[in-house]
């Protein structure tokens, strides 16, 4: 546990980088919404949120998702993920265009049930890392391919069922699109 609090402390520093800041110019500070395609595909949903300024933002997302059959165990019938992320991401250009990466943290609650409907909940923490790119569409609206890797901390140990065993992912990658909205606030 304390490596990957370590890690994560390390990740995290990104956040207090120092940058070349005019002072004369005003910084705007941004709030945006996001909309994934991954969740809709897999027969759930997503609500994220971002907040930011300069080149760094934190996103907030919650999202619901069932994994596809071919990912599940023998015995398992369905596999129903709730997951909250907390997200730093540092942008190598102004305005969040561009390059993107950050780490990220987050909690799952997987919903397991069994070809004999016996069903149980698996909690893990989540440590994620990702990146991708901000392809600018107007001044509010952009898209962003991307992909991520989330390692669970915690939540790792096979839970044993009547008739099978669920063995969580220890590792899970990520690849999707994002399409979402930023909206400037003026400040000094």
């Amino acid at each position: 546990m304390k490596y990957w609090i370590s890690i994560l402390l390390v990740v995290l520093s990104f956040n207090v980088m120092s940058q070349t800041v005019n002072k004369d110019k005003p910084s705007t500070f941004y709030f945006g919404l996001e909309q994934d395609v991954l969740p809709y595909f897999l027969k759930g949903f997503i609500i994220t949120g971002w907040t930011g300024r300069n080149f760094m933002r934190y996103r907030f997302s919650y999202a619901q998702a069932t994994n596809p059959k071919f990912v599940l165990g023998e015995g398992i019938d369905t596999d129903r993920v709730n997951a909250f992320g907390l997200s730093f991401e540092y942008f190598f250009k102004e305005n969040f265009e561009g390059f993107w990466i950050g780490p990220g943290v987050g909690y799952w609650t997987n919903n397991v049930k069994s070809v004999m409907n016996e069903e149980i909940i698996n909690e893990s923490v989540i440590f994620s890392l990702g990146g991708g790119y901000n392809f600018k569409i107007t001044n509010w609206l952009y898209f962003t391919p991307w992909v991520a890797g989330h390692t669970r901390v915690s939540g790792t140990a096979p839970v044993e069922m009547m008739s099978t065993v669920y063995k969580p992912a220890v590792f899970t990658p990520e690849l999707s699109v994002k399409l979402g909205v930023k909206f400037p606030v003026k400040s000094h």
